[in-house]
């Protein structure tokens, strides 16, 4: 579909458009036509000899015959500024108090209420003490004073010495909770611990030992058989002292290479009329640092002291120190279980 040509030039003036609107007609000349800036033509053009006027021609304005005349309020003066109040003027302003006036007096108040509160707890507590003297300090010694021991009163305000346990007799090795004492065997024994102290197999111990060099010692100790680390029974003396080699053993030997624990012999005796075991055996090894032994020998007596209570003791003699063996083993043997010094 195409679209007819749209020259104006075309279409006589007046005549239809083609697409339905009507052209304008051209103005009339010298006339006014719409849209023109130009004379009005239904008033006549004034003449050049007329005056000059300001009166604006008449309109077709006509007053509403029915409408309600306006009458300015009474007391309305046009020239005059426009007053809200008119006649009747501003309304009277409240007069206010400010509070600064009763602010100040407060703060004056308080602050004079803090100067005396001040001033009395001065000389309550003492203003005219010395510097670093407590208020509450008065000359009454009462309170301060220690109770004579001679009234019957309270403590001296001495400390009593703590009990220390009891130290190494130098006669010979104790077992308080048995009443035992052993002889310190010949040689250069010396106190290693205790008495009264733990070393398992052994409760309420006591040991010595004789140095070899500074880290390498024999070893001699007595004490009361803890059933707690090992097996006892004291209708089995024998089982009781390979179950208590076995737990005496471990660590004793931890700083030796190629350790071997010989068998055990057993020897039943008596030790001031009780009932016991000797336990012997040999420990071999191949080197040792800080010294040239390789083996070392020990006994270990077992003995039954109430039927329920044993009595343990060891002598563990390096091969450095074989002279003082046999001394040792008789000082175990040679125990007293009803000794005065217990």
């Amino acid at each position: 579909m195409t679209y007819p040509p749209q020259d104006p030039g075309a279409v006589p003036p007046g005549a239809p458009d083609p697409y339905g609107q009507s052209q304008p007609a051209p103005p009339p000349a010298g006339g006014y036509a719409p849209g023109q800036v130009g004379a009005d033509p239904s008033y006549p053009a004034p003449s050049p000899t007329a005056p000059p006027t300001t009166q604006l021609p008449a309109s077709g304005y006509q007053p509403d015959p029915g409408a309600v005349p306006y009458y300015p309020q009474p007391g309305y003066d046009p020239n005059q500024p426009y007053n809200p109040y008119q006649q009747y003027g501003p309304p009277p302003v409240q007069a206010t108090t400010k509070g600064g006036g009763g602010t100040a007096l407060l703060i004056i108040g308080v602050v004079l209420l803090m100067a005396l509160g001040a001033v009395g707890g001065y000389f309550w507590l003492g203003g005219d003490r010395e510097e670093g003297e407590l208020s509450g300090a008065e000359d009454d010694t009462s309170t301060s004073q220690e109770s004579d021991p001679g009234d019957g009163g309270g403590s001296t305000g001495e400390e009593e010495p703590e009990e220390e346990a009891p130290g190494p007799s130098g006669t010979g090795l104790s077992v308080t909770s048995l009443g035992s004492v052993t002889p310190i065997p010949a040689g250069e024994w010396a106190p290693y611990y205790g008495p009264g102290e733990s070393n398992e197999p052994m409760t309420d111990s006591e040991g010595y030992a004789l140095h070899h060099t500074e880290e390498w010692i024999s070893f001699f100790g007595v004490g009361l058989y803890s059933g707690a680390v090992a097996q006892y029974d004291p209708t089995d003396l024998r089982t009781s002292a390979a179950s208590a080699a076995e737990v005496w053993l471990t660590g004793a030997f931890g700083s030796v290479q190629g350790y071997t624990m010989g068998e055990i012999a057993y020897q039943d005796v008596e030790v001031d009329g009780k009932t016991g075991v000797l336990a012997t055996w040999r420990n071999s090894w191949t080197s040792t640092q800080g010294s040239t032994d390789t083996f070392e020998d020990t006994a270990m007596l077992v003995v039954d002291v109430d039927g329920v209570n044993g009595f343990l003791g060891i002598a563990s003699i390096a091969q450095s120190g074989t002279d003082s063996y046999q001394s040792a083993v008789d000082a175990l043997l040679a125990t007293d279980f009803d000794a005065e010094t217990a």
